[in-house]
């Protein structure tokens, strides 16, 4: 009985539906017969296949004349569901006769298509009327008919909607099936697996061969290796990624995927996916990761791996290397100077200089803003590797063609070598970055090798920086006071302060020993924060206690500035401590302030805005000192030491102290001397117009308890 299913598909259990001894017929919504189950046909006396597609009406007789079937097939699809009403009517039968019944309407709601039944019970006179159990079991069976239509229609709908979203996600996820029958090699390829393939969207078959024909050359032989695996047994499945050769000359890069299939053993089922935009996305990322944006030098990263592979070549081969860091010479100063698109340009320059010089195997790369690194092969000894590096040296030194003039960039060099100094990439890299933090301490532009007592240096180096970081936090340091007396009344009108560090284990440490190493790690910057922290409260702190309103002179270290909110931050912290900046006397070294005369000229206009002093520490030892004194808001020269020393003893000495203090007044300069040990070069000062004078004569650098001591004990001295 499967005819009217085949013309009308129509979700039913049909065991169900048979296994009933009332007749049930599936009808349309104009009445016309789609299924009748085997009780229907012997009721009629006919077969579903002549019952297929008739109109009932036709069929049925009612007794009563407003009766209409129609009206009661739409009230029973308003119903949604299964009300007995047992209205009698007369079957017209296929041999013409006329059999009484009872007719119950039916219908199973479904959102896209209704289904409505007819229930037919035949009425015979030497039958009784049915019991109410055979009515109850009707109307149970009729409820289990309805509640499986419509979930069997649900079921279907929803495999419906998860067909149509796979197909939406395969087409987000750029995923095509296919289909391998071995026998024929036939491959069947879905609309999206077609559309991959560079056809049009629809369903089509190539041959197995098509499919290799397609993949890039390179990758031909590993797909036609894994299907010819899968097909003969040896594997169950195969994943692999290859390129793909589109008609148009594209290239799409897909991950193959493949399996037998349990049913049919003779066929392989498959996948392709697109994985073009995450491959172009990986290479992006891996460029991102390994290489440098502005050359296209590897970085740090891509050095590492390089360096990883060239020293496996020549452990193997038994060859020595050599690996090079080269930093430019005051970068930073060309920087600013000649702006960044400038030294962008003479970084690229530097690059392509460097990459000309070296042979095959070599490799080059940049590690940071202007350091770069070489890896020099098949190095024959320390003369050859130092033959090829002074090369590199003095190339880089040669000058560069840029924005239309011609500009000089010495560079320094460090190098460590392969397997002399070290085995490993991490060691050889950190011996060659001793090997040039020597070159520029030398001055630079020049070479240094790695020594092993280079890195004796640098093991006390970091022990150093580490103790200096510890300092910070545990509170170590402590300030000292030198008195500044000035020479007309010999009272003291001003307070250097001078850092001190008391180290738990080598007690005091000079400051010429961990003052320039905090310059280089940028720890100056938090160590002159609490510099000018401390001293200004201890200030605030003499005021209280009556000491004479002194003035405090601080230096500041080439990072603090060049930082552009210094101004900002001394303002903070001078009116935390409720002092006035006219009570604040900024230090600054001659070279500071030379090395870029129109930023050091901006930042002490911001400073003296303030109404803080600005003095020039260590005047006379820079170079082209006087050219921009007058361009620089000064107030204050320091005569350094090495001149007041020779006070006595060196007629040059006096004559250049002499120069220095008529030059102060000619510009109307407050000028103070220090390293002042003798009564000579007191007198000698006095007679010259100095306004004041610092030393050991007058005041060793103490705590603030001894100094305040001190003054206690002057003050009471009469005289």
């Amino acid at each position: 009985m499967t005819y009217a299913l085949e013309s009308h598909p129509v979700p039913v259990p049909l065991d169900l539906v048979n296994a009933l001894s009332e007749a049930v017929v599936f009808v349309a919504a104009d009445g016309a017969v789609r299924y009748a189950n085997p009780a229907a046909e012997r009721l009629f006396g006919t077969t579903a296949h002549s019952l297929d597609g008739r109109d009932l009406t036709r069929l049925i007789a009612s007794r009563d004349p407003a009766f209409d079937l129609h009206n009661r097939l739409r009230e029973a699809n308003r119903a949604e569901g299964w009300i007995p009403r047992r209205e009698p009517v007369d079957l017209l039968c296929e041999d013409g006769q006329t059999r009484p019944a009872l007719l119950d309407i039916g219908t199973c709601q479904h959102a896209r298509d209704p289904l409505q039944f007819v229930v037919l019970r035949e009425r015979r006179p030497d039958h009784r009327d049915e019991t109410p159990e055979q009515a109850e079991h009707l109307r149970e069976a009729i409820d289990l008919l309805t509640r499986q239509v419509q979930e069997r229609m649900r079921a279907e709908q929803a495999l419906r909607d998860s067909h149509q979203r796979l197909l939406a996600a395969q087409r987000v996820a750029r995923i095509g099936h296919w289909d391998l029958d071995l026998e024929t090699g036939a491959l069947l390829l879905s609309p999206e697996a077609s559309a991959l393939f560079g056809q049009d969207e629809r369903p089509r078959s190539i041959t197995r061969e098509a499919l290799v024909e397609l993949t890039h050359p390179d990758d031909r032989a590993a797909l036609a290796f894994a299907l010819l695996r899968l097909a003969n047994g040896e594997t169950q499945r195969f994943s692999i990624r290859h390129r793909l050769l589109l008609p148009g000359g594209e290239e799409r890069y897909m991950l193959a995927e493949g399996e037998r299939a349990d049913d049919a053993p003779a066929r392989i089922l498959g996948i392709h996916q697109d994985l073009t935009e995450r491959e172009k996305t990986e290479q992006a990322l891996f460029r991102l990761v390994n290489f440098d944006a502005l050359t296209g030098l590897p970085n740090r990263t891509g050095l590492r791996t390089r360096l990883r592979t060239t020293l496996d070549e020549a452990e193997r081969h038994g060859e020595s290397l050599a690996v090079l860091l080269l930093d430019i010479d005051r970068f930073t100063s060309l920087n600013s100077t000649l702006g960044h698109d400038t030294g962008d340009a003479l970084l690229n320059a530097l690059a392509g200089r460097l990459q000309n010089l070296l042979q095959p195997r070599d490799a080059l790369a940049r590690l940071a803003a202007d350091e770069f690194a070489v890896i020099l092969t098949g190095i024959k000894g320390l003369p050859q590797a130092r033959e090829r590096a002074q090369t590199i040296l003095q190339h880089c030194a040669e000058p560069f063609a840029l924005d239309g003039g011609q500009h000089v960039a010495t560079s320094s060099v460090g190098v460590s070598l392969f397997p002399q100094d070290a085995r490993g990439k991490d060691d050889l890299l950190r011996h060659a970055t001793s090997a040039l933090h020597e070159a520029k301490n030398a001055g630079g532009n020049t070479l240094r090798f790695y020594t092993r007592e280079l890195n004796a240096q640098a093991r006390a180096q970091l022990e150093l920086e580490q103790g200096l970081r510890a300092a910070l936090r545990q509170n170590e340091f402590e300030l000292h006071y030198q008195p500044q007396t000035g020479l007309i009344r010999g009272d003291m009108v001003g307070v250097e302060a001078l850092i001190r560090w008391r180290h738990p284990e080598r007690g005091m440490v000079s400051p010429g020993e961990f003052i320039p190493l905090a310059e280089r790690t940028g720890l100056i910057v938090p160590i002159g924060d609490w510099v000018l922290r401390t001293a200004t409260r201890q200030l605030a702190q003499w005021d209280h206690q009556g000491l004479p309103p002194l003035r405090l002179a601080v230096n500041l270290s080439a990072r603090q500035f060049a930082d552009p909110n210094l101004p900002e931050r001394i303002l903070e912290t001078l009116q935390a401590a409720g002092l006035a900046p006219e009570r604040l006397e900024v230090e600054i070294t001659e070279s500071v302030l030379v090395e870029d005369i129109d930023a050091a000229a901006e930042m002490l206009q911001r400073l003296v805005h303030l109404g803080v002093s600005v003095a020039i520490d260590d005047f006379g030892t820079g170079q082209s000192s006087l050219r921009y004194l007058r361009r620089l808001p000064l107030t204050t020269l320091k005569i350094d030491r090495e001149f007041t020393w020779g006070i006595g003893n060196d007629p040059d000495d006096e004559a250049i102290t002499r120069a220095i203090i008529g030059l102060a007044r000619t510009l109307k300069l407050r000028v103070l001397a220090e390293g002042v040990e003798t009564e000579q070069q007191h007198s000698f000062l006095r007679e010259m117009g100095c306004d004041e004078v610092q030393g050991f004569l007058l005041g060793r650098p103490m705590p603030a308890a001894d100094l305040e001591r001190d003054w206690r004990e002057r003050a009471r001295t009469p005289g």
